[in-house]
């Protein structure tokens, strides 16, 4: 799956900012998300597939002005896991309108979360969704942005993660031209990659 991953230059409208990453077997979650219900929404803006084989990642970044920061995962699954996986996704997303989770200093803060109804064209199935909290550190607001969209190929996955963050004074037009959106070219491309990967 790494040798699937787009290489710098390789990637239109998009720069590669790391080297391809890989791990085998799945990791625990830490179990710190309230309701517990929710921790598998976290768990994939964090890059956390436990039930997986295998997975292989990658950081990309859209040229622009404050370019938010994307990871890109392929992740495969046994028979039937990736259907199941996503299957896990979608209910998770009925159950969790908004959940809690630890920040970086260990304090609790509450993110809302809310699916994202445009439709993804390629893979065989795709569950998409946006997170959203506000932080205060030494007095500065600031507010995050999460955009998780999850394709499903064969018995794989490709996930795409866009972080952006922004100031809370901003006006609410502004705020809305940071919202991180899906790109449907991005998610074609890598679905087909990542088809040709496992048909090699």
């Amino acid at each position: 799956m790494a040798a699937a991953l787009p290489e710098e230059g390789a990637l239109p409208g998009y720069s590669v900012i790391s080297t391809p990453e890989t791990k085998t077997g799945g990791e625990k979650s830490d179990h710190s998300v309230r309701p517990a219900a929710c921790q598998l929404l976290e768990d994939a803006r964090s890059g956390v597939f436990a039930d997986s084989v295998a997975s292989a990642w990658v950081n990309i970044s859209a040229p622009g002005f404050a370019p938010s920061t994307e990871r890109l995962t392929f992740t495969s699954y046994r028979s039937r896991g990736a259907g199941a996986y996503l299957a896990s996704l979608d209910t998770a997303l009925d159950a969790c309108p908004s959940l809690s989770l630890l920040d970086r200093d260990g304090d609790r803060v509450n993110a809302g979360v809310e699916r994202v109804k445009d439709q993804v064209s390629v893979g065989d199935a795709s569950v998409s969704f946006r997170m959203h909290w506000a932080l205060n550190i030494g007095g500065f607001k600031s507010e995050t942005y999460s955009l998780v969209t999850t394709v499903r190929s064969g018995e794989a996955t490709i996930t795409v993660v866009t972080d952006s963050s922004f100031g809370s004074q901003l006006s609410d037009a502004k705020k809305r031209a940071f919202l991180p959106k899906l790109d449907q070219q991005l998610l074609k491309r890598q679905a087909d990659a990542l088809g040709e990967a496992q048909h090699s």
